[in-house]
């Protein structure tokens, strides 16, 4: 009999965030290999979206109550009503929702998601359920869903939720703080094991709350990125003799800064007019700061928030891409899911952040770019990739074998134990 896996998961295929990803190739590999696949998620089906990891009539879409629409709607309504603008009132809301709503905004997903599978679930059981964070609301809909079928459940931390993440507890009172605390070890006792994408991020969770926790990456998609074949070698073309560094994703004032790397493009003096920085990303202020603070407005397009199409265009088009982490040992167990989309690329990285992390370690150890977080040893990298170009007109794409080990199907594979191992230890306990 096939083993039965349910995946929680509230983004998941066709949405394109980047929280989808894991999930959405758990579940692709898990069907592959002859696992019986059914996923819960908040994520709508689309018409046009290309074919999904799992058949349709096997993922059970239900939405929030209110609906986000709804909510939108409210906003605009409140708004016409108050004086205060929309920024304001939605920042307001922001403020009142991070203290209120328990444990994140998604809550309201909670139980329309229990009620909706259990409806739908026509006999079917699972041998072993996966949710995965972020958002935690997957987690409470995993417990009560284990709790109801009497069958073991996996977190899978994607980022850690209370411990280790720097950045949950802004705009939270120390009293809001300790209930998720609370909520996150009592919600842990009831888990059969973790899962997280880092040995650091693993280690914190087994310390804080002695819990069982292993380590698969998010990997890196064996097929060519949707556009590899239609972008030309940024080594020729008219631009040939400058030098492209890009950064796709988000940028985060006072943490993922990229002022060390605009700082060296100032550095350059006159050979300053032959690189160009491009961002590619929300435009939350961040990437403007720091160009104006460097004066290098000369040397920087920022394309602002675009399509995901666009976005592995941009990295295509590099000859350089530039990951921005936090400067800090707190970052260092970080691995962005967007680090595996710059590995497929196949161009060097140039990471600014803490240089002992594991994606530090990574890029050294793989010889796969540059790391550092001092302007002037950056510039003086900078000068080597334009020697580079002068000398053979293009900066060459790293070796296929720098790839070894971290594609997903290796880490899905190791996934598949973990799952298994689960639903084998549940079987044995009922």
């Amino acid at each position: 009999m096939k083993p039965r896996l349910l995946i929680i998961a509230y983004d998941f295929p066709p949405s394109e965030s980047v929280g989808a990803r894991r999930p959405g190739e758990l579940a692709r590999f898990a069907a592959a290999q002859q696992w019986d696949v059914r996923v819960l998620t908040a994520t709508a089906a689309r018409p046009d979206a290309p074919d999904a990891s799992v058949p349709e009539s096997q993922i059970v879409r239900a939405a929030p109550v209110p609906r986000s629409a709804q909510l939108v709607s409210s906003v605009r309504r409140a708004e016409a009503r108050s004086r205060v603008g929309r920024r304001q009132l939605l920042t307001m809301l922001g403020v009142i929702g991070r203290e209120v709503l328990i444990p994140d905004a998604c809550v309201n997903w909670v139980v329309p998601a229990v009620r909706q599978f259990l409806s739908r679930q026509r006999g079917w059981r699972p041998d072993v359920i996966m949710a995965t964070n972020p958002p935690a609301s997957a987690y409470l809909v995993a417990a009560a869903l284990s709790r109801r079928l009497g069958v073991p459940w996996v977190a899978d931390y994607r980022d850690l939720w209370t411990v280790g993440n720097d950045y949950w507890p802004y705009g939270r009172t120390r009293i809001r703080r300790a209930v998720d605390h609370w909520m996150e070890r009592r919600l842990l006792r009831s888990a059969a094991a973790c899962v997280t994408i880092s040995e650091p991020l693993a280690e914190i969770m087994r310390n804080t709350f002695g819990v069982d926790t292993q380590v698969v990456m998010n990997g890196i998609d064996r097929r060519p990125s949707p556009v590899a074949a239609e972008v030309p070698d940024p080594g020729t073309g008219p631009g040939a003799r400058t030098l492209t560094l890009a950064h796709t994703g988000r940028l985060n004032p006072g943490k993922r800064d990229p002022s060390p790397l605009l700082d060296a493009v100032a550095l350059l003096g006159p050979q300053a007019g032959r690189v160009h920085v491009v961002f590619a990303g929300e435009d939350n202020g961040v990437a403007q700061a720091a160009v104006e603070r460097a004066g290098v407005a000369d040397s920087v397009t920022n394309l602002g928030e675009v399509s995901a199409e666009k976005s592995w265009r941009v990295q295509a088009e590099a000859d350089v891409l530039v990951l921005v982490m936090w400067n800090d040992p707190r970052d260092a167990g970080t691995v962005p899911g967007k680090f595996f989309d710059y590995l497929r690329a196949r161009r060097p990285i140039l990471m600014i952040g803490y240089r002992d992390g594991v994606v530090a370690g990574i890029i050294r150890s793989r010889r796969a770019g540059f790391v550092s977080s001092d302007p002037r040893e950056i510039a003086d990298q900078l000068r080597a990739w334009l020697a580079e170009k002068d000398d053979s007109g293009r900066i060459p794409e790293l070796p296929a074998s720098i790839l070894d080990g971290f594609y997903r199907e290796d880490q899905m594979d190791r996934y598949l134990g973990i799952l298994a191992d689960t639903a084998a230890q549940g079987r044995s306990a009922r």
